[in-house]
């Protein structure tokens, strides 16, 4: 005798609840979806279209060409202005970074008690609510001709006349970038390392290892994913400053944003300013990608 097996259909009330379900989960993700289209997508492709058309007259005349994204590459300044803002960025990042692990690991690991823990992690975020324009406009004062620094060497007698190598160039730009954005390091690199539980710690004495191997082997391997994101969270923020360059930099350290808002504001030259602005978006998506797979192939798994 031969079995049969019957397939049932899912009842009409399974079916029914199942179509509502998907209903729901689509009005859910319709305005995420929305939100992205309207704000990141469509601006996007009027970039795109902008970039490959030219200007005549000051007027836009829409076209399908490359020449703008060739001009990037192969007119004066726009190439040298952008490795000149990549390694701004850079130096901001590493400086940031020097700066910002052993304040995040002190307060990490040496504070013990809570409300002081609050107190160091209130002050790191305290100079967020400052104006950029105040901050930047501090370091100018610091660092001018007649700044407290020209003013403290003069009083020491190390120089008999104001120094005017603090002001109007690199060195000043790196170091007002640094200021402003290293809590962002610090916040990056604290949340990593408060994931070490003290037990790992703890086991690690209580198996020989002293001070400085506990640091190389535990805390420095597993705080190398903070350090990365804050690293790629100071040197983007720091990439496409303009105020600071404008404020302590003088002309000799214009970066490309600069050289874009001339090109919106003064050249009237849209098409190049979109040409520069996807090629720096691009740039920063692979940066990101690098920097995600720098990650994962540097955590150390818990």
């Amino acid at each position: 005798m031969q079995a049969t097996i019957e397939v049932r259909e899912p009842q009409p009330a399974l079916r029914s609840a199942k179509r509502l379900e998907r209903r729901r989960m689509l009005l859910w993700l319709l305005p995420p979806v929305a939100w992205f289209s309207v704000f990141i997508l469509v601006p996007y492709a009027m970039l795109f279209w902008y970039s490959l058309g030219h200007t005549e007259d000051m007027r836009f005349v829409p076209g399908l060409s490359l020449a703008n994204f060739a001009r990037v590459f192969t007119d004066e300044p726009y190439l040298g202005v952008i490795l000149k803002s990549a390694r701004i960025g850079l130096m901001t990042a590493i400086l940031s970074a020097i700066v910002a692990w052993p304040l995040a690991f002190v307060i990490a690991f040496h504070t013990r008690s809570a409300s002081v823990k609050f107190a160091l992690y209130l002050l790191v975020i305290v100079p967020w609510w400052a104006s950029y324009l105040v901050k930047a406009y501090a370091w100018k004062t610091i660092l001018g001709t007649n700044g407290i620094l020209n003013a403290t060497l003069q009083g020491l007698g190390f120089t008999d006349e104001p120094v005017r190598l603090f002001l109007y160039n690199e060195f000043s730009v790196v170091l007002t970038l640094t200021y402003i954005f290293t809590p962002f390091a610090v916040l990056s690199i604290y949340a990593q390392l408060e994931r070490i539980p003290t037990s790992l710690v703890e086991a690690a004495k209580n198996l020989g290892a002293g001070g400085w191997e506990i640091f190389w082997r535990i805390v420095l391997p597993i705080s190398v994913p903070g350090i990365i994101a804050g690293g790629i969270i100071t040197f983007s923020l720091a990439f496409g400053d303009f105020v600071a360059p404008v404020l302590v930099g003088g002309s000799d350290s214009v970066m490309i944003s600069n050289i874009v808002i001339n090109l919106l504001g003064v050249a009237f030259d849209w098409p190049m300013a979109a040409a520069i602005g996807l090629v720096i978006i691009t740039l920063g998506l692979g940066l990101i990608s690098l920097t995600g797979w720098l990650e994962e192939k540097t955590k150390v798994r818990l």
